[in-house]
C-alpha cells in the first residue's frame, strides 16, 4: 500500500468545481481546500507506485481547471 498527499494548483474560482471532481475518485481518501502555495491537498491510498501515478496522470491532471501537482509519498507513520 502507498500512501501520498498530493497538492493542487487550480485555476482562480475552479476549486470548489476541481474539489468536487477529485472527490469522486475510488482512492482520494480526503481533498481538502487550503491557503498558501497550493489550493487543495488530496490524501490519496494506491495498491501501488503505478496505481498512484495513474491516479494522478490520468485522473487528477485530466481535470479541467487543475494546472499542476506536486506528490509526497508517506514513508513513516507514528
Amino acid at each position: 500500500m502507498v500512501e501520498a498527499y498530493v497538492f493542487v494548483v487550480v485555476e482562480p474560482n475552479k476549486i470548489d468545481k476541481v474539489g468536487s471532481e477529485i472527490k469522486k475518485i475510488e482512492n482520494a481518501k480526503s481533498v481538502k481546500a487550503v491557503t498558501g502555495e497550493f489550493d487543495l491537498v488530496i490524501e490519496l491510498d494506491a495498491k501501488d507506485f503505478s496505481e498512484l501515478s495513474k491516479t494522478i496522470k490520468e485522473k487528477i491532471l485530466s481535470i479541467p481547471g487543475v494546472i499542476k501537482t506536486s506528490t509526497s509519498v508517506v514513508i513513516e507513520t507514528y
